[in-house]
């Protein structure tokens, strides 16, 4: 069944799957069950009982789909604050840990890569103003990060690395296992190997659909996730914090998810979330293979409208749903304000930033920002809405952009 959005009267192709992905009636209905009673896990009443079970039920399956254990499991509002929480979390740890071993004024040092999330940069930000030492890892044309500069950059301070699966605007897939081997062997170098840093964390909010994010494959300390990346409920999303690792809670209160995110637990989006991770499991395989084969085609329909257009990152391994696409010396912007009027959702960056902002993910493998389009594909993606959209695009991207055809 084709899923489309009906907006204004007018039935929606929707390309941008990668900013947010619609809720799976299925979903949905796991979420309906308990959406109508009060359902706190605090409470010692029937109710309570019975919300401390489906929530239980709900964590369990969720460490099941990353090769977890249920109390590795953190459920959050969402990616952005399963990033802060390990950023800021982590190095408030760190300081505690440094001043336990007598380093208290060594300045604990942090890795990122330049095309992280925007909440990891501003995170970053944010703890470098407060005096932690902040290396941003430039990325190639295709957007990966360079091991050998890891490497390098790795130091006795650093608490933690923290590096993307895949990149939310171009699709690019990181080395995720060489970078924690890179980092585990760090750990074990210092301290005579008894050492607790560095840690490494990966945001794989992209990732969840379309890669195996197997925990102890990857040998990842922290990894983040946001159910409405996966066709799951809006407002919940999950840290992965592999047992033993040192952070520190950023909101206190009752004391809830292991003592690192207080709160009462939202009962309906947890359900759906570990209903929504089910559904991208069993289906992930068909699908990444489905979806790979639309974006191939469609990428090669349009570089037949337009010989001169740029594929970024097409030089690398990408996950299947992201494609992003440079037409020279057209106004990116107006071409998708164009396609919306047409009834096609489609974007020009990531929808974490700001409007006046341009791709900063863009710019750092050196792309043409203005003139490039993030076409994301999806679940209820069909051949019929590329050739919808082709056919406009044959239109708009010729010749001059403001042209009415």
């Amino acid at each position: 069944m084709n899923k489309r959005v009906i907006f204004n009267g007018m039935k929606h192709v929707y390309l941008d799957y990668a900013s947010i992905t619609p809720i799976d009636p299925l979903v949905r209905k796991e979420m309906d069950k308990w959406n109508r009673e009060p359902l706190n896990p605090s409470s010692i009443h029937s109710l309570g009982v019975k919300a401390k079970k489906i929530l239980d039920r709900s964590r369990k399956s969720t460490a099941e789909f990353l090769n977890a254990h249920a109390d590795e499991i953190v459920f959050t509002s969402g990616g952005t604050e399963a990033n802060s929480l390990t950023l800021e979390g982590a190095c408030r740890a760190a300081y505690r840990s440094f001043k336990n071993i007598g380093k208290a004024r060594s300045k604990p040092h942090l890795i990122i890569s330049s095309i992280e999330h925007s909440s990891i940069l501003e995170t970053a930000d944010m703890l470098e103003r407060q005096g932690v030492e902040v290396t941003r890892l430039a990325v190639d044309k295709n957007g990966l990060v360079s091991l050998e500069q890891l490497k390098k950059a790795i130091k006795p301070e650093t608490f933690l690395v923290s590096i993307m699966t895949v990149n939310n605007e171009i699709g690019t897939i990181e080395p995720i296992r060489e970078i924690a081997k890179i980092v585990r062997d760090a750990r074990k170098n210092m301290s005579g190997g008894k050492a607790l840093y560095p840690l490494f964390h990966t945001d794989a909010c992209q990732a969840i659909l379309y890669e195996e994010l197997n925990v102890e494959k990857l040998g990842v300390d922290l990894l983040t996730m946001d159910a409405s990346k996966a066709f799951g409920p809006r407002g919940i999303g999950a840290l992965y914090v592999k047992r033993r690792t040192p952070i520190e809670p950023l909101i206190y209160g009752g004391g809830q998810e292991n003592e690192l995110r207080s709160g009462t637990e939202n009962i309906p989006g947890a359900a759906g979330f570990a209903r929504a991770l089910q559904i991208a499991g069993e289906k992930m395989e068909k699908e990444s293979r489905r979806i790979g084969e639309l974006r191939d085609l469609f990428e090669g329909e349009a570089k037949k409208i337009r010989p001169d257009s740029m594929v970024n990152a097409a030089g690398v391994p990408r996950a299947p749903h992201i494609s992003n696409i440079a037409f020279p010396s057209i106004d990116a912007e107006m071409i998708v304000l164009r396609l919306d009027a047409k009834g096609i959702a489609v974007s020009t960056k990531s929808a974490c930033l700001r409007d006046e902002d341009e791709s900063y993910v863009l710019r750092a493998i050196g792309a043409d920002s203005r003139s490039s389009i993030r076409f994301s594909f999806g679940r209820w993606t069909k051949r019929g809405d590329l050739k919808k959209v082709l056919n406009l695009l044959s239109k708009f991207v010729q010749g001059n952009p403001l042209n009415k055809n």
